[in-house]
This record gives C-alpha cells, sequence and structure tokens, in this order.
C-alpha cells in the first residue's frame, strides 16, 4: 500500500513539475531558428536599427481577424517579427494589433485602407475586403505600408521604412530655413482653365502643402505669386527661381474653331530650399490631381534632404525600354517582355529615378548612381566624356551590355539563319581603361534552362540561356551572398584587363566549365554542344571593378560639345583620376528585362543597393527568398546508380538466395549425417 502511495505522490509531483516549467516558459518567447539565412529571426541591422532610434516610435497593425492562408501565416508572421523589434529596441519601439473591422476608421486615419483580396472558403474561390496594413509613427511623421502581400523582402522594407523616417527628422530638424513651394500664375492661364480655377488651384496646392507638412514638421510654406500685377520684389523672385512664361498657339476644337487664341502666361510650381531650386510638374493641376501634387512635393523634398539616393538612367541609345505603355493607351502588350519596367519599378520603390539623355543634357549633379542597360547606337566622344568624368567624381556606374546582338535585317537570315553583328555603342573605347572590355561574342552553355517548346514533347535546353548554378556565384561577397540561382539569357563574355593592379576585381558570376561562345553563326550551338571540347571554359559574366581609376581622356584633348559653355565648363571642372572608382559590369542586359527579372531579382537590386551605399541591408533583401535548386546529379554518377539498380541488386538477390541454398543444403546434410550414424 505504501509504493502504491509513493508511486501516485511521485507522478502527481512529476505532473506538477512539467506544468510548472510550461507556465515559466510560456513567460518567454524561446526560438530556436535552423533556416539557413535566419528567415525568421531579426537580423543584426535590424536590431542595431531600433537601438539607435532617437524617440519613441509606435508601430501600428491593422488586420482583419480569422483569415485563411496564406494571410494568417503573414499575420503570424508579422506579430513574431515586431516581437524581435521589441526585444531590440526596448522602450523605443511598441507594437499594436488593431483588429481593422471594428476599427475601420481609425485605420482610414492612420492611413491604412482595404484591399479586395481572393480566398479560398467553402471549396469557392471568394472576393473578400481585407485590412493588413502597418503604420509607423516617429515624432509628427507617419508613414505606411497599406498592405502586405508577401513575406518576402517584408523585414527590408521596414528597416527602409524605420530609417527614412529616423533620417527625415533628423535632416528637418536641423534645418535653418522653411521650404517654399511657390505657385506662380497670371491671369491669361485661366482663360483656358474651367471657371472658378481662378480660386480652386491656389488653395487646392495650400490644402497639398498643408497635407504634406503633416510629415513634415511644418517647415514648407507656401507662397502664391500672382503675376497678373508683378511688383518689381516678384520680378526679381522669378529670376531667382529661373521662371519663365509658356507660350500656346491658337487653341482648336475638333471643328477647327478658335477656342483660345495664341498667347503666354506664367504658369510654374517651384519648390525652393536656398539655391536648391526644382521647378515642379504642372500637369496636375491641369488634371485635377492635386493629391499628387502632395506627393509630388513630398518626393522633391526627400530628394533635397538626400532621404534617397537619385539613381540615372541613360537613354537615348536605343537601350532597354523602362516604361510599359498600358494596351488602352496603344501599348503592345508583347512590348511588356522586352521591358525592364519591373526592374525599374522596384528602383523607384526604395530610390528616386531618373531617366537622363546625355546626348541632350548633362549628367545632373544630383545623380548619385548611374546604371546604363542595352546601348546599341555609338555614343559620341563628349558623351564618353561625361561618363568618364562621372566615374572620375567617384560615382558607381552599373554597364549591363552585350557585345553582340542578332541580325535579324539580314536576307539571308530566312536561307542560312540569322547572324551575329557587333553592338556599335565605343563604350568598350572607355570601358578598358576602367579594367575590362564586353566581349563581341555570345555564351552558349551546356547548363543550360530547359523549355517545353511543343506540348507532349520532352523539354529542350536553351543553350543560350545559361543557368548559373551556386558553385559559379560569389558566396563571399555581399552582391551575390546565398544566392543559389540565376538566368542570364543573350550574354556576352567580360575580358579582364589583368595589367591595372591598382584596379580590384572582383568576380561575381561565371559560367558553367562546359560553356562556349560564338561570334557569328550560331545556328548550330542553339542545338547542341560543338564537338570540338577544347572550346568550352568558364566565362566571366559579372564583376566589379574598384580603386584608383585613370581618365579615359588623360592627356587628351577633351572634346567637343555643340554648346560652347559646356567646352569651357569642361575645361574648368576636368578630373583626371580618382582614388574611389567604382564600376559593375554584367555582360547581359537581357537578365533585367521582365521576362527574366523575377529569378534575377535580388541580385539586380544587390546591384543597386552596393551603388547607393545601402550594403548593409542587402542581407535583409534576400531573407525568405532564397530559392534552392536541387542539387543536379553528375552523370557518372546517375550511371552509377543505373548500373547498381539494373545489374547489382539483382545480382546481389542471386548471390544472397545462393548463399541461403548453400547453407539450408549443408544443414540439411549435417541433420542427414547425425541420424545416419545414430542408427548405425
Amino acid at each position: 500500500m505504501t509504493k502504491k502511495k509513493d508511486r501516485i505522490i511521485t507522478f502527481s509531483l512529476i505532473v506538477v513539475i512539467i506544468i510548472l516549467i510550461n507556465a515559466i516558459a510560456n513567460q518567454f518567447t524561446p526560438m530556436i531558428d535552423l533556416t539557413k539565412d535566419k528567415v525568421y529571426s531579426l537580423s543584426k541591422e535590424s536590431k542595431n536599427l531600433v537601438k539607435n532610434l532617437k524617440e519613441p516610435m509606435s508601430v501600428k497593425f491593422f488586420v482583419t481577424p480569422n483569415l485563411p492562408p496564406p494571410f494568417s501565416t503573414y499575420e503570424k508572421y508579422i506579430k513574431d517579427l515586431f516581437e524581435g523589434y521589441k526585444a531590440a529596441g526596448g522602450k523605443n519601439i511598441s507594437f499594436e494589433v488593431i483588429d481593422a473591422s471594428k476599427h475601420s476608421d481609425l485605420a482610414n486615419q492612420y492611413r491604412i485602407n482595404p484591399t479586395q483580396i481572393s480566398v479560398l472558403e467553402k471549396d469557392q474561390t471568394q472576393t473578400k475586403v481585407a485590412y493588413m496594413g502597418l503604420s509607423f509613427i516617429y515624432g509628427d511623421s507617419i508613414e505606411t505600408i497599406p498592405f502586405v502581400q508577401s513575406t518576402e523582402g517584408l523585414e527590408y522594407n521596414i528597416d527602409t521604412t524605420i530609417r527614412k523616417m529616423m533620417d527625415k527628422n533628423d535632416r528637418l530638424a536641423r534645418l535653418e530655413n522653411n521650404l517654399n513651394v511657390y505657385y506662380v500664375s497670371s491671369k491669361e492661364i485661366y482663360d483656358l482653365l474651367p471657371i472658378g480655377a481662378f480660386e480652386l488651384i491656389p488653395d487646392s496646392i495650400m490644402k497639398a502643402v498643408a497635407d504634406a507638412n503633416i510629415d513634415l514638421m511644418n517647415k514648407v510654406r507656401f507662397i502664391n505669386v500672382d503675376m497678373s500685377n508683378p511688383s518689381p520684389e516678384n520680378e526679381e523672385l522669378l529670376k531667382k527661381l529661373n521662371v519663365k512664361k509658356i507660350e500656346w498657339d491658337d487653341i482648336k476644337d475638333p471643328n477647327g474653331n478658335i477656342v483660345a487664341n495664341k498667347g503666354s502666361a506664367y504658369f510654374s510650381l517651384v519648390l525652393e530650399n536656398g539655391d536648391d531650386i526644382r521647378q515642379l510638374s504642372t500637369s496636375y493641376i491641369l488634371y485635377g490631381a492635386f493629391d499628387e501634387i502632395k506627393n509630388e512635393i513630398s518626393k522633391n523634398i526627400d530628394s533635397m534632404l538626400g532621404l534617397k539616393a537619385t539613381i540615372g538612367y541613360v537613354q537615348g541609345h536605343e537601350e532597354a525600354n523602362y516604361i510599359t505603355i498600358p494596351p488602352q493607351f496603344g501599348g503592345n502588350p508583347n512590348d511588356a517582355y522586352d521591358s525592364v519596367s519591373e526592374y525599374v519599378s522596384e528602383i523607384q520603390g526604395n530610390y528616386n529615378f531618373e531617366a537622363v539623355d546625355i546626348a541632350l543634357n548633362d549628367i545632373p549633379s544630383s545623380i548619385d548612381a548611374l546604371i546604363i542597360a542595352g546601348s546599341k547606337t555609338a555614343f559620341s566622344d563628349y558623351e564618353l566624356y561625361k561618363l568618364d568624368q562621372f566615374i572620375m567624381r567617384g560615382k558607381p556606374v552599373l554597364f549591363m551590355l552585350n557585345g553582340v546582338q542578332i541580325n535579324q535585317d539580314d536576307p539571308a537570315a530566312q536561307m542560312y539563319g540569322p547572324k551575329l553583328i557587333p553592338v556599335t555603342n565605343r563604350l568598350n573605347e572607355i570601358l578598358n581603361n576602367y579594367g575590362f572590355t564586353v566581349a563581341e561574342n555570345m555564351i552558349f552553355d551546356d547548363n543550360a534552362y530547359k523549355a517545353q517548346l511543343q506540348q507532349g514533347m520532352p523539354e529542350q535546353k536553351m543553350y543560350y540561356i545559361p543557368l548559373i548554378a551556386s558553385e559559379n556565384i560569389n558566396a563571399k561577397n555581399d552582391i551575390t551572398k546565398s544566392i543559389n540561382l540565376l538566368l542570364t539569357p543573350i550574354s556576352s563574355e567580360i575580358i579582364t584587363n589583368t595589367n591595372n593592379t591598382d584596379i580590384k576585381i572582383t568576380p561575381l558570376i561565371y559560367t558553367s566549365d562546359k560553356s562556349w561562345v560564338e561570334t557569328e553563326n550560331f545556328a548550330s550551338s542553339m542545338t547542341g554542344m560543338p564537338q570540338d571540347s577544347s572550346r568550352l571554359s568558364k566565362r566571366l559574366l559579372a564583376a566589379s571593378f574598384e580603386g584608383k581609376m585613370n581618365s579615359a581622356f588623360a592627356g587628351k584633348d577633351i572634346p567637343s560639345s555643340t554648346n560652347a559653355q559646356n567646352n569651357i565648363n569642361s575645361g574648368i571642372n576636368r578630373i583626371n583620376s580618382t582614388t574611389s572608382g567604382r564600376v559593375i559590369v554584367v555582360g547581359s542586359y537581357e537578365m533585367a528585362k521582365n521576362s527574366a527579372y523575377t529569378a534575377n531579382k535580388i541580385f539586380l537590386m544587390n546591384l543597386v543597393d552596393y551603388m547607393a551605399g545601402d550594403s548593409g541591408l542587402m542581407s535583409i533583401r534576400r531573407k525568405g527568398a532564397v530559392f534552392n535548386p536541387p542539387y543536379q546529379v553528375p552523370e557518372t554518377v546517375k550511371l552509377f546508380v543505373r548500373v547498381i539498380n539494373i545489374v547489382m541488386l539483382p545480382a546481389a538477390v542471386i548471390v544472397f538466395g545462393l548463399m541461403l541454398w548453400s547453407s539450408d543444403k549443408k544443414r540439411r546434410q549435417k541433420i542427414f549425417e547425425k541420424f545416419n550414424s545414430k542408427s548405425e
């Protein structure tokens, strides 16, 4: 009886101990993240960011409860993520989950609006209105992530939002003078606009400025400059702002009747911060899109304060189009595949973006980095000089270039197949000076993308689309770390200049050792590998070049410009060398096209982060977005496994059967001999 009682007491104590341990454990949030890139753990960069908050930040998560997957998993991920932010930031950051179905007015107040989503309920796809947005409040500023559509890159977006708010508050607080928004107009312009515009437009712009001021510490002042009766003071102001009259010819209706006579008027919107003066778009005013005026003001102020780097995109030499025109406006849907609009859209989400035609204009001083993608026609000497001097100022340039292009216009192409012809953009004339050239060839690779060209047919290798596996990607560089797969369609080899010891060359991407190149005829390479194995080798596809670089025009006469003033300025500001040159080259601009962009997204955006000086956030961008392709088993291993399966396994079964038969035979023989000996 005593033993039974002891067992009951022991069992009860064990149960109590387990309950106590569980209760204590619930007071903590222990978590072991076994994922390769610590996807479910807050990164070191994020922790340091919130530790450096100078005043409390409040984050409100407006969510519709009980949403089905995947939104329910997003909700849990966000809650877990901000537990990490709170643990790192302590009192500096607070996080609140709000049921948006009960507090829709509050969500609207914090700039979170509902979004239509498709959910599967009761075996049917239904449309539902849901909230899943984050609102960040820091001082008087509010920034939002309006709707979380994926956890991929979410920590990156949160960090960039927090950092932008910190930088903005800090720089606004240090501003000695107000920022001024001038609306300059004269009565003649209102003859072209609807009745009532004279009062409506200034009031609407003033409201847009007031709305923008909510996030700008009331540092922006609106000034209405009416030039209907100009004063000497206003005339002097317009000289400072470089505002001139706009002019128009007779305006006619569809029937040819004149509705407005030829004339001129003042009609400008200007943002001024000391000597930094910017003309803002007035097209929003004409269309009555006054909400966009607020965005235009905010975007330009962000640029003025240096909150976002400005990425320039060179135009004018048949570069890849960065805008996709919708079909309703005359665009061809097929053109979307040949555009880099998805890449540019991603850039615009984190940086200021500006197209630059260097044939017509100088490269603006506000440009922090340049992208040159797919230039085909020749740059003039003076344009090459502009690019060279941009690099000499220590500003980075990303070249995404092909050395050849497919000649589709050759009449013989239909009979003999198209040929490759060199791209004559002349960029190699200066690139050789920085440590490399883009070869006039096209790379093919046995390790290539496979596609099913016809239904019911086996997949075929697209030899002109090399598939770059992890072993050929630099795992030690921040740009390419943890990237395991890339597609590099229609690419050219990068040839490095090994004689320049002052430049640090960092290879980023190679093809496999089963790649080869073609320089003219390439039809045979579309269907198979060359028989000559000596043509096969690794090819460099992308690399970065850093260090001391000399100007490609050092010791040469400065090329002439059509603008005499430019010639004078070029001579004064000429730079012959830099110790902080930074150039990146990728031998395929096709990588950035919409048709291939998704596979290459992280790599391409990391290139921009590197140029903009945001390399610390690259590791965060990769989290949750790493594709791990299956290990490619060598053919020798496959053959070995086949031999084992077809020959060795049956042979092993036969041998094992023979061994059993032999053992059984011996056993029977022993039994027979034993009983025979007894009978005798």
